[in-house]
């Protein structure tokens, strides 16, 4: 179904809620280094579409693999490789922006501790240098935004996922992103 190049390839990929036909036998491929984008209205499927490829919302018909693999049978196995931002942030509002970086590299197996200077560096990468302490209900809604994105980015993944990454943030950081 793939060649090397390939990162994902849907076929016929279909996805229901009830009587709602939400995603409707679409095709498509992304290879490697493609930046790829669903657009679309609201309503049209596109977030369906994406938590098929980490089986989030398994399909109701088609096929998908992603890096070569069934998302519906070697789910765990393709979400390691996945950075997922979803459309909402869920970030802990109780921890520290470190903390919630810190955690999250933990469920990838990675110890916070040899993560050392790589924190430092997406933290300046998205302008939240010095907010490493800082709690989630102290930033600004852009800030929370910004570091959503970041965690996605902590363990290095081989493909980026990003569910409407540009709402609630400034013209600036949108161009950034």
């Amino acid at each position: 179904m793939s060649d090397k190049r390939e990162v994902v390839v849907a076929r016929g990929l279909s996805k229901s809620f009830r009587d709602v036909r939400a995603v409707d036998g679409i095709d498509f491929d992304v290879r490697r280094g493609e930046c790829f984008g669903i657009l679309g209205p609201n309503g049209a499927g596109k977030t369906s579409t994406m938590r098929m490829l980490y089986d989030f919302s398994p399909r109701d018909g088609g096929e998908l693999s992603v890096f070569g693999m069934d998302p519906a049978r070697q789910g765990s196995q393709v979400r390691q490789l996945l950075g997922v931002v979803q459309q909402q942030d869920n970030l802990d509002q109780e921890l520290t922006v470190r903390e919630n970086l810190e955690v999250y590299a933990g469920y990838y197996g990675i110890d916070f501790r040899r993560l050392g200077g790589r924190l430092d560096e997406l933290l300046e990468f998205m302008e939240l240098g010095g907010r490493g302490g800082s709690r989630i209900r102290e930033l600004s809604g852009g800030m929370q935004r910004r570091l959503t994105i970041l965690r996605a980015l902590v363990h290095n993944p081989r493909l980026v996922i990003l569910d409407e990454p540009s709402t609630g943030l400034d013209p600036q950081a949108r161009h950034q992103i």
